[in-house]
């Protein structure tokens, strides 16, 4: 028959084995989340890339006089980004990932916050 101590021991041993497998599984999910982060980011930038390119697209097929305004968020899903509007693309970039879309000509710079575009003389205008 068993001792106390004996019994007390194996319990410990298992005890320690099994937080020793919550540890391992705890940094198998750590890493797990940090690619689902940076997937979630960059689905988040392409979004928003592609939401501003159809906005363009559209001002660029409609007749003169069109006049929208819309808004862009200053962070997406607390994740902090930046625009930049140069030879026909945009660019949206973020920490872990960008993207880049061919837009038509326009004059004026697509900004965070509120945009004005507008369409006159078949020229795009944007702020």
């Amino acid at each position: 028959m068993y001792s106390k101590a004996q019994i007390s021991a194996e319990f410990f041993v298992l005890l320690g084995l099994g937080f020793l497998i919550a540890i391992a599984f705890d940094l198998a999910s750590i890493s797990q989340l940090k690619d689902f982060r940076t997937e979630k980011e960059s689905e988040a930038v392409k979004d928003l890339a592609l939401k501003l390119q159809m906005e363009l697209l559209i001002a660029a097929n409609v007749e003169d006089g069109y006049v929208r305004v819309f808004s862009i968020p200053d962070a997406l899903d607390n994740i902090n980004y930046s625009l930049t509007a140069q030879n026909s693309t945009i660019i949206v970039q973020s920490k872990n990932g960008f993207y880049i879309v061919p837009i038509p000509k326009v004059i004026g710079n697509v900004s965070k916050g509120t945009n004005v575009i507008n369409k006159s003389g078949g020229v795009i205008y944007i702020n």
